[in-house]
């Protein structure tokens, strides 16, 4: 269903690039003798693309939504309390690569240390 609607998405999309310049002249009121493109049939097709498009987008949301939706929750892992160097006590994640790597190898070094 998700891929029948990506189907329909590329399809319109490449209707709408190859009429969307077209679709824009006429819209402007710009000649046909001058931008030969500029017609009301690349207009409509236009628009009928465009409509198809969010229709197919649209249904992909949904089926995106509702497979999220069934999806369990994801339970969030408890959080270490973190000492700071002033002595703060913190449950802040520390992202710095160094000071996970060096946690991990500390870590390592100490079930080495109890016989793991």
């Amino acid at each position: 269903m998700m891929r029948d609607a990506g189907s329909r998405m590329d399809a319109a999309s490449e209707i709408m690039q190859r009429t969307a310049h077209g679709a824009t002249q006429y819209n402007q009121r710009m000649p046909e003798s001058v931008f030969p493109e500029a017609t009301k049939a690349n207009y409509d097709k236009y628009q009928a693309a465009s409509k198809a498009f969010h229709t197919a987008r649209a249904q992909r949301d949904r089926i995106s939504d509702e497979q999220i939706r069934r999806q369990p929750t994801q339970q969030t892992e408890r959080s270490k309390t973190f000492v700071n160097s002033f002595g703060e006590a913190t449950k802040r994640e520390i992202t710095n690569q160094t000071y996970t790597r060096a946690q991990k190898r500390i870590s390592r070094a100490v079930l080495r240390n109890m016989g793991h």
